[in-house]
């Protein structure tokens, strides 16, 4: 802690980002274990409560902002419950710490009592052979004695520990201030009192008896604690631990014992609340989901300490590790990831940092778990590497719940991906997601273009307040909405009919709004299609009963006016008659082609060369094209496949097609006609020149009775009859065009020998 001051905060560090990016029902909190323990060399008694306030002020923090996991409330008592373990842990580390300190001042005036026991006994040794010399020179030596006396006493009353000193019947001749402390007792009342006095009556018997024993052993004197702990007698009745020496000394035949008593009450206090501690500590290690070990760098990774939670990550021992050493960690990481963290261990160690990775390991069994390894060097003052510490923890259920998580994402990534339905997410009236099939319903190119926008900006105006009172309903508790059909605007400005559903749901960031939607243009152009269909059905049957009944007089009067035509000389009644034959013959024209058109006989399909329809019928039209100058400009493939279609309707589709483009070019222009194969079909396009038609009548081109040209110039059924014949085919037709810039026809017939 002293040579690495940036180990702590680094380790906090780590323990926070961990926590940070783990959903918050995996207990990783429970780390800031290993940056606490390293308080313990804090020369600040309080650092571990300092500490532990910043772990749990992070611990809660990463509460707010950390991915979601297990449910809340179980997150939640993790978490309480990690908090508590960290401030037990911290309290007795302090406590501990205190206990240390109490325990060398206690050691600091033991040595203080012996120092003055020493000299006590060097003043009384002193003073015996001034005694001896009272023979010699008795006033020298009386002075002398005088002089000892005075400074034996100086000693003893300021003496930190009691000193009594007894007789051979062992009743008290001695007992300074310290003693008086110790015991409640003054010197006067202790004076001539027996010293069973000062002793619990279960102890005097064996007290007589170790006196009696340590008198005739012939040694003058023992250090501190060798007579052990014995109990003393307070005058209140409290008994209390003490620490005694003793020494004796033969003055005039008679023989003294001097005690010096230390009352060890606080120290016994400190040093059971240091087992305690102890043993608490050992328990909470013990208890760690992990286990925190101290290893030399080699390749096996040799422990010299390991806590007991080995057992229930690997299945092997403490013996097996640090006593028979017939197993190591290295060996027992997977073999797979052995090198790397060989190699990341070394260079954290290099840049003397601490170094944190996730491996494999091999338990006995032969289970694989993922374990998580936090540690860092131990260097000596010269720099170099003592050991590495750490801590190893099994985040074998976590690995498989984030690899289940990404698999239950993935599958969602995917069911969202391949659903036929566009999907929005909507939060705070801003869309938050869009899938690929809403990319592409509203003309995006990338998520960006439709991300952060208002769900008012993606529908159609007229739909606004349906929206927003649907959104309400959801925001308002509703779980979901039944579908609707309402419309949608692209980024490029057109509207599209869609099917909306909406549910709600609730996640970690709050609630928000599912929107599903579904393209059904297509299929409303459908159901319009099958419309036309039954009305050109019924127009059939309406065309038959037309046919059988204005069929007959129109024959009538055709042969009437002809018959009259040949019998009347008057010009302005020829006039008139002739009117009537071509105004009958144009209803029967018309009539002719309402039955085509409701009695199409089924097509004889056989393979046929286009080519030699087209030139046929462009051989047709010649002298008109030629009439009303229109030039014309053929573009047809070399050895083009041929189709699989009837040879009549070809011609009657052809027909169609340029009898339109004659009418859209009356000032005259160029006719294109092209054909070339498309594999696996072959195209036959029809282009002109002329006066174009309007983007919104486009749409309707191909309606029955739908015509752009003057009353009495067509009927509005050639381009039906032409759809309806390359339908048939199995083809296709598209129509382009733009006012002014002409028109263009294309239609694809599948190939012959495909079908052959």
């Amino acid at each position: 802690m002293h040579g690495m001051p940036w180990a702590l905060p680094l380790l906090t560090i780590g323990v926070f980002t961990l926590d940070l990016f783990t959903p918050i029902g995996v207990a990783v909190s429970i780390l800031y274990i290993v940056p606490l323990l390293l308080t313990y060399t804090s020369p600040r008694t309080k650092d571990p409560l300092y500490f532990s306030a910043v772990a749990t002020a992070l611990t809660w923090v990463d509460v707010l902002i950390s991915p979601p996991g297990l449910p809340i409330p179980y997150a939640l008592f993790n978490r309480t419950l990690g908090t508590m373990v960290i401030w037990l842990i911290a309290v007795g580390l302090v406590m501990y710490k205190r206990t240390q300190r109490e325990l060398q001042s206690a050691q600091v005036e033991q040595a203080h009592a012996e120092g003055l026991m020493m000299e006590a006994q060097t003043a009384r040794y002193h003073a015996d052979r001034e005694a001896v010399r009272a023979t010699v020179g008795r006033e020298a030596a009386e002075e002398q004695l005088l002089v000892s006396r005075l400074r034996l006493e100086g000693i003893i009353e300021s003496a930190m520990d009691a000193i009594i000193t007894v007789d051979e019947d062992q009743k008290v001749v001695l007992f300074n201030r310290a003693a008086e402390q110790m015991f409640g007792c003054s010197a006067r009342e202790a004076i001539g009192q027996p010293l069973d006095r000062f002793l619990p009556a279960r102890f005097r018997d064996v007290h007589h008896l170790h006196i009696q024993t340590f008198g005739q052993s012939g040694v003058t004197s023992r250090k501190m604690g060798k007579l052990g702990t014995v109990m003393g007698l307070r005058s209140n009745g409290e008994e209390f631990p003490i620490e005694a020496a003793i020494s004796h000394i033969a003055v005039d035949r008679k023989t003294y014992y001097t005690v010096i008593l230390r009352d060890i009450t606080e120290r016994k206090r400190a040093e059971d609340f240091h087992q305690e501690s102890q043993r608490q500590l050992a328990t909470l290690v013990g208890n760690l989901p992990g286990y925190v070990y101290r290893c030399r760098k080699d390749r096996d990774w040799t422990l010299q300490y390991i806590s007991e939670g080995v057992f229930d990550l690997t299945g092997y021992t403490l013996d097996e590790y640090l006593v028979q050493r017939s197993i190591t960690y290295g060996e027992k990481t997977h073999p797979g990831d052995r090198e790397r963290v060989w190699n990341e261990v070394q260079a954290a160690l290099e840049q003397h940092r601490p170094f944190e990775l996730t491996y494999r390991i091999l338990t006995r069994s032969g289970e694989v778990k993922w374990v998580w390894e936090r540690g860092e060097g131990i260097y000596a003052e010269d720099g170099t590497l003592s050991y590495l510490e750490g801590f190893v923890t099994d985040v074998t259920e976590r690995k498989r719940a984030e690899h289940l998580l990404r698999q239950s994402e993935e599958r969602y990534r995917r069911l969202i991906a391949i659903s036929p339905y566009a999907i929005l997410v909507n939060r705070g009236d801003r869309i938050i997601f869009a899938n690929d099939q809403a990319i592409k319903l509203f003309g995006a190119v990338k998520a960006d273009e439709i991300l952060e926008k208002s769900p008012m900006d993606l529908f159609h105006a007229e739909y606004h307040d349906i929206v927003r009172e649907r959104i309400h309903e959801l925001l308002e508790g509703r779980a979901q909405l039944p579908m609707l059909e309402e419309k949608i605007v692209t980024l490029d400005g057109r509207a599209v009919d869609v099917e909306v559903s909406g549910a709600r749901f609730v996640d970690e960031e709050g609630p928000a709004i599912l929107i599903m939607l579904r393209d059904v243009s297509e299929r409303k152009r459908l159901q319009e299609q099958l419309r036309r269909t039954e009305r050109v059905a019924e127009l059939g049957t309406m065309a038959s009963g037309m046919a059988h009944e204005i069929g007959t007089p129109m024959n009538v009067i055709l042969g009437r006016a002809e018959y009259l035509m040949d019998r009347v000389k008057e010009e302005p009644i020829k006039k008139g008659l002739q009117t009537i034959i071509t105004q009958v013959e144009r209803i029967t024209r018309v009539m002719n082609q309402l039955l085509s058109f409701a009695r199409r006989k089924a097509p004889k399909r056989v393979p046929l060369d286009l080519r030699k329809v087209i030139e046929d019928g462009m051989e047709m039209f010649q002298e008109r094209l030629a009439r009303n100058q229109i030039r014309v400009e053929m573009e047809m493939a070399d050895h083009c496949p041929r189709v699989l279609a009837d040879a009549d309707q070809m011609s009657q589709v052809l027909l169609n097609l340029i009898m339109n483009a004659i009418h859209a070019m009356p000032q005259g222009g160029t006719l294109r006609v092209g054909l070339e194969p498309k594999q696996p079909m072959v195209k036959l396009t029809v282009a002109d020149t002329g006066h174009g038609i309007p983007r919104e009548v486009i749409e309707k081109v191909f309606d029955p009775f739908f015509t752009t040209k003057e009353f009495g110039q067509g009927t509005g059924l050639g381009l039906t009859v032409v759809k309806g014949i390359i339908e048939e085919h199995q083809g296709s037709i598209v129509v382009e065009s733009e006012e002014g810039k002409g028109t263009t026809f294309t239609i694809l017939l599948p190939i012959a020998d495909r079908q052959t």
